[in-house]
């Protein structure tokens, strides 16, 4: 008996052995069925990929800053290199309203005379300011050589009171950049208040003022054939009409100030024919003292009292 109770025994613990182990087969065969369970589901139900945002402003906002105060723009997105450049300019306060603005700028007047018509264009000290921020955007974009920009271009719209011209916006239009390059989209800029005309433009350039504070060809040949829709009409910015009253042009190149230029319709169009049929174009005339084709103009800033 204490052998069959030591057989029983010895019985019971190979039995109690035997239902461990098939125990621990059953824990991993339902592990593995969890997992192979997990792998098919994940690959029956994939996540979808994030589809970007049709709105420009949002699109611009998801690429990010390079710094607090400069956006991250896109060469190929158009709309949403306006959308997000408009915004920043929004955003810019009145130097004479806010003491602790980062930008101080005071008004700047250019005059200009055309056709026997004197133009005295104001420029408030908070428009500089937003030119001058445009131009940071301009030259802080990542990956840029020394005297490299990503060029940015705006619009300038204005009313006039007799020979006073009051710059009113700054309107950045849709454009795609390559490098020193830029490529406007003929988009509508919106509506006009009463008595808002097209009267200039800004642009930024590479390099100095020696070397590339002049227009350069691409410049000329828009500034003949370019379209936009102004007021809800498209017609070609050189034309003279109700929404147009193109006066003058600034280029601005990375290391230096405003160079402005008066816009001569009948001058630019004679050097532009020129530099068709008879390159290489003489660019540098247009700012040569003597040149018929010299429309270089100054700016003046306005003392403090006259804010």
């Amino acid at each position: 008996m204490v052998f069959a109770d030591g057989d029983l025994v010895m019985r019971r613990v190979r039995s109690g052995q035997r239902a461990s182990q098939w125990g621990r087969a059953l824990l991993v065969c339902a592990l593995y069925a969890l997992g192979l369970g997990a792998v098919v589901i994940g690959l029956t139900h994939k996540k979808r990929p994030v589809t970007p945002s049709v709105h420009p402003l949002d699109r611009a906002r998801a690429r990010g800053m390079v710094d607090d105060l400069v956006p991250r723009i896109d060469p190929q997105d158009a709309f949403a290199n306006a959308a997000i450049l408009n915004a920043l300019l929004d955003e810019v306060p009145h130097p004479r309203l806010q003491a602790d603005a980062g930008c101080q700028a005071r008004a700047r007047i250019i005059a200009v005379q055309l056709d026997g018509r004197l133009s005295r264009v104001r420029f408030s000290g908070r428009q500089v300011c937003q030119l001058k921020r445009l131009k940071e955007v301009s030259v802080r974009q990542e990956g840029l050589g020394q005297d490299e920009v990503a060029e940015v271009a705006a619009f300038l719209l204005g009313k006039r009171l007799d020979s006073d011209v009051d710059v009113t916006r700054v309107v950045v239009p849709p454009f795609r950049f390559s490098g020193d390059s830029l490529d406007f989209l003929a988009a509508d800029l919106g509506p006009l208040s009463a008595g808002e005309q097209l009267i200039g433009t800004y642009h930024t350039h590479p390099g100095t003022e020696l070397t590339q504070g002049v227009l350069s060809d691409t410049d000329l040949a828009y500034m003949v054939s370019g379209q936009a829709q102004l007021g809800g009409s498209g017609r070609p910015l050189n034309e003279p009409g109700p929404h147009t009253d193109w006066l003058l042009d600034i280029v601005e190149p990375k290391r230096g100030d405003w160079n402005a230029y008066a816009h001569d319709r009948r001058r630019l169009g004679e050097l532009f024919a020129r530099c068709q049929s008879r390159p290489p174009c003489p660019l540098n005339e247009l700012r040569l003292g003597g040149s018929d084709y010299n429309l270089f103009v100054r700016f003046y800033e306005e003392p403090l009292d006259e804010e």
